[in-house]
């Protein structure tokens, strides 16, 4: 097949933005696989490394301009940016991650024709650049290809390979689609095997219940407005709705308030705090609540973005488990400011409220262990599965609080909520995830949504937890054998002709 420059540019941006529709929330899952062929045909037809990696850079750019578009809403609807600028910067944002892909198929075209199989070394490269662009500059670890595969019997994979090892073997069921296709029969064998594997794999209880067989969890959603959320006038009203519905659902082992929920210092309010835990303590009940928990009480002081128990854990306190978490990835630009010397006061959207968080200096431990040994991470923190995972080990289940009102109505919210579910199938442990608007919901650990509460309403979502003790192969591996795995696969098919990308000198 030969095709224009222009019109393959054209296929592979479509290829691209194909790719995000098969995450949530529209979730059409064969995209991925269609997606995958046709950036694979794009490329067949490159006749220069240049012009393979524009290719692959017009994939980059359609991909991430579907799929993260929501940079815009929060600019736009949040901080007071113009849309034109808006618009300027969300672009330039997705060409930045756009490179990695440009980049992928640069190294794909220039080293196909030196490699014995060539689709095994389009797979090494692919989870190669998608392990440093969770890495790189503190990484951006959203979406992945292999969240599409999390209502496919790939999503067995999970535990022993994480998110990586899906992706790899969703874009190779694509590869393999493709040899299907033009005349290579044999290779449905091995699609099917692996689909099978998968499915076999889905059946294996890699943790074991715990000796308390369920818990009743309740998520209390404030709704509060993002334009009044950090206004002083606010904070009563605020503190009203979480107390008054903390009260009425002490029945409950355990209530959760989202990320930041009370906008202020959480020595300022503690005062405030102690009969809500003095009365949780006594019903046998635990409040975890997003704050912000600074070193000391003087103005300038370092502050966190964090979580805090009341109620029961605090006469359960170990060396393993803190009542306190400090959330160790910031969002860039949100939560703090790279090169913040220069940028800061440039426009309004790098001067929203509390975006000059720190970065604990100290590994965070448990968040509780009391009413079950309990996980905490927050909000953007999900994605990164490798953080969740050694935190998870010691758990019986994960907390995460978030707010993505930033986002309005967008993917990003509904993205995010996946990602939690990926992180719950990873380490067989349940998910319960408290946001201010939505998406609030109870996740088994199996990653199926057990509760969903309704978006932009309050509400206070109910509903039975089972714990689950042990530990899955991510947990212990994390993403290494991936990364091994990966790098085998860009260089097993060198063979002999691998020494040939050494000088001279260093050849046998």
């Amino acid at each position: 097949m030969t095709l224009t420059r222009k019109t393959n540019l054209a296929l592979s941006t479509a290829a691209g933005a194909l790719a995000p529709l098969a995450l949530a929330p529209v979730s059409i899952w064969p995209l991925a696989p269609l997606s995958i062929i046709l950036f694979w045909l794009s490329l067949q037809t490159c006749t220069s490394t240049r012009q393979a990696s524009l290719t692959g850079f017009a994939y980059g750019l359609g991909y991430f301009g579907v799929g993260v578009s929501w940079v815009f809403v929060s600019m736009v609807d949040h901080s007071n940016t113009h849309w034109a600028l808006a618009g300027l910067l969300t672009v330039l944002f997705c060409a930045g991650l756009g490179l990695f892909y440009g980049l992928f198929a640069g190294l794909f075209h220039g080293f196909k024709n030196r490699h014995h199989y060539p689709s095994l070394l389009f797979l090494g490269l692919w989870v190669s650049l998608d392990l440093i662009r969770g890495w790189l500059l503190t990484g951006f670890p959203w979406l992945y290809l292999g969240y599409a595969g999390i209502e496919t019997s790939l999503a067995g994979y999970a535990p022993l390979l994480g998110i990586h090892g899906v992706s790899l073997l969703l874009v190779a069921s694509g590869l393999l689609v493709y040899g299907v296709a033009i005349t290579k029969p044999y290779r449905l064998l091995l699609l099917v095997a692996i689909w099978l594997t998968g499915y076999g794999l889905s059946l294996i209880q890699w943790t074991q219940p715990s000796t308390q067989t369920s818990i009743k969890v309740t998520l209390l959603q404030g709704n509060i407005a993002l334009q009044d959320k950090w206004l002083p006038q606010q904070l009563t009203p605020t503190l009203n709705y979480y107390l008054g519905q903390s009260y009425q659902h002490l029945d409950s082992d355990l209530i959760i308030w989202p990320e930041t929920a009370i906008a202020t210092y959480w020595d300022y309010i503690q005062p405030a705090m102690q009969g809500i835990t003095h009365t949780a303590t006594a019903r046998n009940s635990q409040i975890i609540s997003g704050t912000v928990m600074r070193e000391s009480q003087h103005q300038g002081d370092d502050y966190y973005n964090a979580l805090v128990t009341l109620g029961q854990n605090r006469e359960t306190v170990d060396d393993r488990s803190q009542g306190y978490y400090h959330k160790q990835r910031l969002v860039p630009f949100g939560e703090y400011i790279p090169l913040e010397q220069w940028l800061r006061g440039l426009i309004d959207f790098f001067d929203l409220p509390m975006s000059a968080f720190k970065i604990p200096t100290q590994e965070q431990g448990l968040l509780s262990r009391s009413p079950v040994p309990i996980a905490g991470n927050i909000c953007y923190e999900m994605a990164y599965p490798q953080l969740v995972a050694k935190q998870a080990a010691a758990a019986q289940m994960i907390v995460t609080v978030s707010n993505d009102t930033w986002f309005e109505h967008s993917l990003a919210p509904w993205q995010h909520l996946q990602i939690a579910q990926m992180r719950a199938i990873e380490n067989a442990k349940p998910v319960a995830r408290a946001t201010n608007s939505g998406v609030s919901a109870l996740i088994d650990a199996k990653g199926n949504i057990t509760s969903l509460a309704p978006m932009y309403q309050q509400a206070q979502l109910t509903g039975l937890v089972a714990p689950k003790q042990g530990t899955t192969p991510y947990n212990i591996g994390l993403n290494w054998p991936i990364t091994l795995l990966s790098l085998g696969l860009v260089l097993f098919g060198f063979g002999r002709n691998f020494m040939g990308f050494f000088p001279h000198r260093f050849k046998p």
